[in-house]
């Protein structure tokens, strides 16, 4: 069977799809989807069971098979744990212990609440240090037997242009001029050697900084949870605004929350550097000199 990674399906083809369509019986796919359960985890297993079912539904529909046999209730549903919180001290504690390079990106997605993936899809054209902004219009995935693929953001609203917050603009100017080539379209974020960074860089990375700085089972996802949660925080924040610097909406509904006004983005970019001066220090930048 085919199983899904975030939204990209991975290849790992089994007996499921070998199988002739009307050999796949509710026996069958009960004994798949509890293997898949203990090698992959019960959320991979959900994602994997949804694809299933959707196909074998188009199956029946069109009458290639006489019912659906994914019959399994509630196995098409991720329980979602709940994510260890982080606080405004301990995300600038790790933005200081990991590698200067990725100091950044550990400041735009604590602050900013950009996704990892769209950090690692972040060029310097989208920086606009005049206005302090940051746009993100793309973002990365690694698919295997295909490297590292561009796609749109995750939903229509996560196409977005965010505000930075003064510590954060400050901090990307010093970053721009020490890691990043010249050239508009040069990643923001880069191994030593120049070339694009891997998820599995910024893996590594974190967890020396986590164990420099201590927080257990956290993830660099937890990071835009914190953003959230402090620009939630603001009086007065409305849900559309929110959702609007999240990235977050349907497709019906993104153009209801694409309407946040430049000034209460600006608000909010203002408000965190509040959140980043209440915790006793801004960011500074540790640099070093692109090599030649």
């Amino acid at each position: 069977m085919v199983y899904i990674e975030g939204r990209f399906a991975v290849r790992m083809m089994d007996a499921m799809l070998a199988a002739e369509l009307r050999q796949i019986t509710p026996e069958r796919v009960r004994k798949w989807h509890a293997e898949l359960t203990a090698d992959k985890g019960a959320d991979q297993a959900a994602k994997s069971y949804r694809l299933l079912r959707a196909i074998l539904t188009t199956a029946a529909r069109d009458g290639v098979i006489a019912k659906n046999p994914c019959v399994i209730k509630g196995a098409g549903i991720e329980h979602a744990v709940e994510r260890p919180m982080l606080d405004t001290p301990t995300v600038l504690a790790l933005a200081d212990a990991i590698t200067p390079r990725l100091r950044c990106l550990v400041l735009l997605a604590g602050f900013v609440t950009l996704r990892p993936g769209e950090l690692l899809g972040l060029e310097r054209r989208d920086i606009d240090l005049l206005h302090g902004t940051v746009t993100v219009q793309r973002q990365v995935h690694e698919i295997t037997g295909q490297g590292r693929i561009f796609t749109a953001p995750k939903t229509e609203a996560g196409e977005r242009t965010l505000a930075l917050p003064g510590a954060i603009r400050e901090a990307l100017t010093d970053h721009l001029a020490a890691y990043v080539a010249p050239e508009a379209d040069e990643p923001m974020f880069t191994r030593p050697s120049g070339l694009p960074l891997r998820r599995s860089d910024l893996s590594n990375a974190w967890k020396d900084a986590c164990a420099a700085v201590g927080p257990k089972g956290v993830h660099p996802h937890d990071l835009r949870h914190h953003a959230g949660t402090m620009m939630a925080h603001k009086p007065d924040v409305t849900l559309k605004e929110l959702m609007a610097a999240m990235g977050h909406a349907s497709p019906a509904a993104a153009l209801r929350y694409q309407h946040a006004t430049e000034k209460r983005n600006r608000e909010l970019a203002d408000f965190m550097d509040e959140v980043i001066t209440a915790a006793g220090r801004a960011p500074k930048a540790k640099i070093r000199a692109i090599s030649s």
